[in-house]
C-alpha cells in the first residue's frame, strides 16, 4: 500500500476507535447517574435501559439525561489539552484529535439538534423542563456556533500530520491532504460504526455516525485557505501500525459481545 492509502486506512481506524469509545463513555454516564439515583441501568453498547426510571421524579431524569452529554463534553476538552501539550504527530496524538472533535460534537451537536430531535438527550431535558420554543432555539444557535468553529479550528492541526512539504504546498494539495486524513476516514469510519450500532434501537443513533461528521466538510474546505503549514518529522500515521489494528479488534469485541447483551449495573 502507497503512504496515503495507510494515511486512509490508519485515520479511519483512529476514527473508529474514538467514535466506539466516545459511545461508550456517553452512555457509561447515563449509566452511572443511573446506579446513583437508582433507575436500575443496564448498559448496552450505544444506549442504556433503565428499569425504574418512570417513577423518578422529572428533575432526576433531568440529571440523567444530562449526564451522557456532559461526559462527552468533558471527553472533548480534556482530549484537546493533551493534544495541544503533545509536540509529536503520531498515531496516538491523531487519536487525541479524533477523540476531541467526537466528544464536542456530542455534546454540542446534541445542543443543535435538541428543538428537532425530542428522543435525544437535550430534547429530552427541553421536554422535561418545558423549556421555552425560542430559548431552545437560541440554545440550538449557540450549539452549532461553537461546533462549526471547533470544526474550522481542526484544519491546521490534521494538516500538521503532513510529513512531506508537497502535501501541503498550495491550496490544491492541502485540500488533497485534508480529503485522505479528514474527509475519507469519516466516511469509511461512519460506515463501519453504523454496522456495529446494528441492530437498530432508535433510527437518530443510525444515521448519527454519519450526520454528526458534516462538520468536517468544513475543515477539509477551510484547507486551502491556510498558509505556512509545519510539516512533522513524525511518519507513522503512513505506515501500517499491527497494535493500532489489534486495539480496533480488541474493542470490537467488547462492544458487540460484551456491551451489546447488555451490562446490569
Amino acid at each position: 500500500m502507497k503512504e496515503k492509502q495507510f494515511i486512509i486506512l490508519n485515520s479511519a481506524i483512529l476514527y473508529v476507535i474514538a467514535f466506539l469509545l466516545t459511545t461508550i463513555f456517553h452512555e457509561l454516564g447515563h449509566a452511572l447517574a443511573g446506579v446513583h439515583f437508582g433507575s436500575q441501568p443496564v448498559l448496552h453498547h450505544n444506549y442504556v435501559e433503565h428499569l425504574s426510571i418512570q417513577s423518578l421524579p422529572a428533575i432526576v431524569k433531568v440529571y440523567i439525561a444530562l449526564a451522557g452529554p456532559l461526559v462527552s463534553l468533558l471527553q472533548g476538552i480534556l482530549a484537546g489539552w493533551l493534544f495541544l501539550k503533545i509536540r509529536r504527530q503520531t498515531l496516538f496524538k491523531l487519536f487525541l484529535l479524533w477523540f476531541s472533535i467526537l466528544g464536542l460534537a456530542n455534546f454540542f451537536g446534541y445542543l443543535m439538534t435538541g428543538p428537532i430531535f425530542q428522543e435525544g438527550d437535550i430534547g429530552k431535558v427541553f421536554q422535561l423542563l418545558n423549556t421555552p420554543v425560542f430559548l431552545q432555539i437560541i440554545i440550538a444557535i449557540a450549539g452549532a456556533a461553537i461546533l462549526f468553529y471547533a470544526a474550522f479550528q481542526m484544519t491546521i492541526p490534521s494538516l500538521q500530520f503532513s510529513y512531506k512539504p508537497v502535501w501541503v504546498s498550495d491550496a490544491k494539495s492541502r485540500k488533497q491532504f485534508a480529503l485522505h486524513i479528514i474527509i475519507f476516514p469519516w466516511l469509511i469510519g461512519a460506515t463501519l460504526v453504523t454496522i456495529l450500532y446494528l441492530p437498530i434501537i432508535a433510527v437518530v443513533s443510525i444515521i448519527y455516525p454519519f450526520t454528526s461528521g458534516m462538520i468536517f466538510i468544513f475543515p477539509w474546505k477551510h484547507a486551502k485557505r491556510v498558509n505556512n503549514i509545519q510539516v512533522s518529522e513524525e511518519r507513522s500515521i503512513g505506515k501500517p501500525s499491527v497494535i493500532l489494528y489489534a486495539s480496533l479488534i480488541v474493542l470490537i469485541i467488547i462492544f458487540k459481545g460484551v456491551l451489546a447483551p447488555g451490562i446490569v449495573f
